[in-house]
């Protein structure tokens, strides 16, 4: 696991790095799932929006008019870099198809916008091979290091498109992790084997889909 905290580190750190206990990093995570109509998994849309402290951090110096508004092609130039350093947590996306790990790799274009100074980036995930109609799928998106804590917003968060006979079912965790909350010390986190994966379950909600 530390292999991954020390990406989680670099990728997702942002102006918490004095706070003293996990997590550091907020997200809102918001999903669609992409099946065919032969219901093969197509792909996995994603949208994270940021707590705004690390969205802060994020942009700076991404503004060349030095007006607060970030260049987008530099905010776009960041997504592919967040993108691809982010294939060494398998993107913080965790999910079973047919009752096996489902592998993944990054999509084409990834996207990032900020906006009331909150860092939103749309990225796409696909298999990373073939893997045959869609009977359940489970996905989930959190850090087991419990460096970044996942929410879903109020609403519906996620959809499922491309297949009117499959079934989507949002399982929301147990708890919703507030912005600036830190619920475990770093000490600990790093420290105790299983520790942040053991704080960051009740915290991780599962999408759910069920097909013919």
């Amino acid at each position: 696991m530390i292999g991954r905290f020390l990406v989680a580190v670099a990728m997702l750190c942002g102006g918490a790095g004095a706070a003293l206990a996990h997590p550091h990093v907020w997200v809102q995570a918001r999903a669609e799932l992409v099946l065919d109509q032969k219901r093969n998994l197509v792909a996995i849309r994603e949208s994270w929006t940021f707590d705004p402290e690390y969205s802060a951090f994020a942009v700076l110096n991404l503004d060349s008019k030095r007006d607060g508004v970030p260049d987008q092609k530099k905010l776009d130039a960041m997504a592919v870099e967040r993108l691809e350093a982010m294939a060494e947590t398998a993107f913080f996306t965790q999910g079973k198809l047919n009752g096996r790990p489902l592998a993944l790799k990054g999509g084409p274009a990834p996207k990032a916008s900020f906006s009331e100074g909150r860092l939103t980036l749309d990225f796409t995930l696909v298999p990373q091979a073939p893997t045959g109609p869609v009977r359940n799928l489970v996905v989930s998106f959190d850090d087991p290091d419990f460096y970044v804590a996942f929410g879903l917003p109020p609403g519906d968060p996620v959809r499922l498109s491309g297949s009117t006979e499959c079934v989507l079912k949002l399982n929301r965790p147990a708890r919703q992790a507030k912005e600036g909350e830190q619920l475990i010390p770093d000490e600990e986190a790093t420290g105790t084997p299983g520790a942040a994966a053991a704080a960051a379950a009740d915290y991780t909600g599962r999408l759910l889909v069920a097909c013919p």
